[in-house]
């Protein structure tokens, strides 16, 4: 049966169960509290005016002087026995008398004629005359109080019952609003393709529920970007890679063609050779991010000259540069300038951004290569005055095979700036980008000196 509960109407339960037992307990702990006070309170009244009669008890006589004594006072009747226990006072009202032995300092309760009675008898000696006052007071009436309290308590419960359920299926209704919310949100997303979607939620509530519909709304939005990213992502890889095939599928039937002359098919191979050549680049690049995203790759860090590497750099590709028409200009430290990284990935970030200063430069253009300390920070600048990069374009430049309208044009896979950003940031590290268009732009890593 609880299976096939749900866990709304399991709490509403135990709500409703939990807050009848306290309505319970509290109500016979009242009862009960309520009954010993009444009790301890006609106690006292009987004791007080039973000492009071004893007090003005006396005898004339050998007779009894009632004069001064009241005998029913604060719904107590006072009695005087004589020794033998025969009753002296009063002589009217003996209807209400009860048979009871006497027994001296003494409370105790009875019935008689229907009714509950307590008590209370002193044995006393006035004027050498000994005698018995008995206090006697009705504690009916505060029992059919209890008793009328009772059958009132019971008549409530089912009242309070069917008013606890209700107001616990409604508090919990609205406790578990956001779940349902959540499910309904979790089965149209399961069930479309819309991501987009979040679960609406009190903002201003700052309960457990409140904090699980943000934390459910941050996790949908980062699920919305990682399948836009992979979409994104899987749509630039088949565009990267159905060109260079469809060239190497051209150029391999241009070859194996009968009519095709030997400067023909080697003309073909040697494009081929350039398309498996890019294909592999891409290829490298890509298994080298995806094993990045997964946590597998492990980079070698050693204490490096990145001065050095720098220079060693410029100076192999300054023949790539001139053959382009480009200048290079640098501005390096004579000293030696140390960080902590990974030779090989340093390396590939440095000749990606003087590659993009090379490919996307103007013709008779410049490329300036900078190194300087900056606080506790090493910054490398590479500029150019190449074709720049529109504003709008700025921040997506470093997305994996993001490239503007004006660069589709070249020859370039959209992996460089990607990739140096991620070997920045595995380097503890940061990129940033300034361009103007039509006048040049210049990039700048910063990384932690060793």
């Amino acid at each position: 049966m609880k299976g096939k509960l749900s866990i709304k109407a399991r709490v509403t339960a135990w709500y409703t169960f939990f807050l009848l037992l306290l309505i319970v307990l509290t109500s016979v702990s009242l009862l009960f509290l309520s009954s010993r006070i009444s009790s301890g309170k006609i106690r006292q009244q009987l004791h007080d005016v039973v000492t009071e009669a004893v007090a003005n008890v006396r005898f004339r006589h050998n007779d009894l002087d009632t004069d001064r004594m009241d005998f029913y006072k604060n719904g107590v009747s006072v009695f005087v026995y004589n020794t033998q226990g025969y009753l002296i006072a009063p002589k009217t009202n003996l209807g209400i008398q009860v048979d009871a032995i006497l027994e001296d300092q003494t409370v105790k309760t009875i019935y008689s004629a229907g009714e509950r009675w307590m008590i209370y008898d002193v044995y006393a000696v006035a004027d050498n005359t000994g005698f018995w006052v008995r206090g006697l007071a009705s504690v009916t009436e505060s029992g059919q109080t209890y008793s009328t309290l009772s059958l009132l308590l019971l008549i409530l419960f089912p009242i309070l019952a069917v008013i606890a359920g209700l107001g616990g299926y409604r508090i919990t209704q609205r406790a578990f609003r956001p779940v349902k919310q959540i499910a309904e949100t979790a089965g149209a997303i399961n069930s479309g393709t819309d991501l987009s979607q979040r679960i609406s939620y009190n903002e201003k509530s700052r309960d457990e529920l409140s904090a699980l519909c943000e934390t459910m709304n941050q996790m949908l939005a980062r699920l919305q970007n990682s399948f836009e990213a992979e979409r994104q992502f899987t749509s630039d890889v088949s565009h990267e890679l159905r060109t260079p095939l469809s060239v190497i599928h051209s150029q391999c039937q241009y070859a194996l063609s009968p009519e095709s002359s030997p400067e023909e098919r080697i003309e073909a191979l040697q494009s081929i050779n350039r398309q498996t050549n890019y294909l592999t680049s891409i290829t490298s690049q890509l298994l080298l991010l995806s094993r990045a995203d997964q946590g597998r790759f492990e980079p070698d860090f050693a204490r490096l000259d990145f001065a050095g590497l720098c220079r060693n750099i410029c100076e192999d590709l300054e023949p790539v540069s001139e053959a382009a028409g480009l200048s290079m200009n640098l501005s390096l430290p004579g000293q030696a300038v140390f960080v902590n990284g990974d030779s090989d990935l340093l390396t590939r970030m440095i000749t990606n951004l003087i590659s993009n200063a090379v490919r996307y430069n103007k013709p008779e253009g410049n490329i300036s290569v900078s190194l300087a300390m900056e606080d506790d920070f090493i910054r490398l600048t590479v500029s150019d005055t190449g074709i720049g990069i529109k504003e709008e374009d700025l921040p997506k430049i470093f997305r994996r095979f993001y490239r503007t309208d004006s660069t589709r044009s070249t020859k370039g896979s959209g992996l460089g700036l990607a990739m140096v950003e991620w070997i920045a940031s595995v380097h503890g590290g940061k990129v940033t980008a300034e361009s103007t268009y039509g006048i040049g732009s210049r990039l700048s890593v910063w990384l932690p000196a060793a």
